[in-house]
């Protein structure tokens, strides 16, 4: 290697660690927008929800003290990885949203959510966002996501609010929703799995990367999130059906709310691909795994009372997972993720499963962007602020 080449490459890791060395800052958590302008037209709030690893996570150090532990730029190039298994106890929270990942600001930006939350910051809508910590238990977000609408429905006349739910933001969103109508004014789902799917099993076999680092979002760490079980669909219920066939396309009937059958079909943390070196217990298993069934019950819709208007975007033009082939081979299930059958999607939910269940009435909008960037897609934005202005 050059002279020139270890210099520069020496500056990047440089400017690396100088802007990902700094601690975290709070207040976090749900809360008013930062440096959002004053609302200048009455009307409803708007509530942003995130989804799945969309907001930052912090970990206390000491009295007062944070850091960063998802996600820096060091993180995302592989620098560093730190453990970010769920553990009761573990010290770590929500910090914000995450807006963005810069290595040098103007140069190496990568955009999450902050052309989202600039939109948000320039309507007329007072804008509030609710981070959390997307490890946890759904069924327990979406409860405190109920008690943060009651407060903002207070601040506010009590006017309920415009949600917005990105992915898994989505589902929290619903689950209110079919709790508490009266805490929402009106819904927007972005990119929402309701029907669940298949697809998140690449997160657990083989895994996936977050950048350059394979390691802080592997497959041995999202199997300890009770969160993730939720992306999987019940039997006799709207969720997706027969995602699971054999080399020829006949369905393979696994029950995902069992854990005797994730470990009988090898899946997730139960499979060699996982590269995980130990697994749980089916016991400790079957636990989160109750959580996440309790969670999915709670978007079957209610029949009930009036729902507020709903608008879902969603993008179709992108191949997306549908079934996943398997077959066993002496002692080993093998998954073919290549070989899987793909569908129209946004790249990571199929269209279908990304419009609500039958019973909640709604008008759609398609967008081009894939399912990361449905919300920075200026087309989407400008129909959500448009529909949340809607008298």
């Amino acid at each position: 290697m050059s002279k020139q080449k270890i210099q520069f490459v020496l500056l990047a890791v440089s400017f690396v660690f100088f802007f990902a060395s700094c601690d975290a800052k709070g207040p976090f958590g749900p809360a008013l927008l930062k440096d959002s302008k004053v609302q200048v037209s009455p009307g409803p709030s708007i509530v942003f929800v995130p989804g799945y690893k969309g907001s930052e996570l912090v970990q206390n150090t000491g009295e007062d003290s944070w850091r960063k532990v998802w996600l820096t730029p060091s993180q995302a190039l592989g620098f560093s990885h730190p453990d970010l298994s769920y553990r009761e106890g573990d010290g770590i929270q929500e910090g914000n949203v995450l807006g963005s990942v810069t290595l040098i600001p103007k140069v190496i930006d990568v955009q999450v959510y902050s052309p989202w939350l600039a939109a948000l910051r320039s309507s007329n809508r007072k804008p509030y966002v609710f981070p959390y910590d997307w490890r946890r238990d759904n069924g327990e977000i979406s409860k405190h996501l109920e008690s943060f609408l009651e407060k903002v429905k207070s601040e506010n006349g009590n006017i309920a609010p415009v949600v917005v739910g990105h992915s898994n933001g989505g589902n929290l969103t619903l689950s209110v929703l079919n709790r508490r109508p009266d805490l929402i004014g009106k819904a927007v789902f972005v990119g929402t799995p309701f029907h669940s799917g298949i697809g998140f099993m690449e997160d657990l076999i083989p895994g996936v990367s977050t950048g350059l680092n394979g390691k802080i979002a592997g497959a041995c760490v999202v199997s300890t999130f009770v969160s993730v079980l939720t992306f999987f669909p019940r039997n006799q219920s709207f969720d997706t059906k027969d995602v699971l066939t054999t080399p020829t396309g006949e369905p393979i009937q696994v029950q995902f709310f069992q854990a005797k059958d994730w470990k009988r079909f090898q899946l997730g943390i139960y499979n060699k691909a996982s590269g995980c070196r130990s697994e749980p217990s089916l016991e400790s298993y079957q636990s989160n795994l109750d959580k996440a069934l309790s969670f999915r019950n709670s978007l079957e819709p209610k029949k009930k009372g009036n729902l507020p208007p709903v608008l879902v975007v969603h993008a179709v033009n992108r191949p997306t997972l549908r079934t996943l082939p398997g077959e066993k081979k002496g002692e080993d299930w093998i998954w073919d993720f290549e070989k899987g059958k793909r569908v129209p999607g946004d790249g990571r939910v199929t269209a279908e499963s990304s419009l609500p269940p039958d019973g909640i009435p709604y008008e759609i909008f398609v967008s081009e962007a894939e399912h990361s960037a449905l919300l920075n897609d200026e087309k989407v934005q400008k129909k959500i602020l448009d529909f949340a202005e809607k008298r």
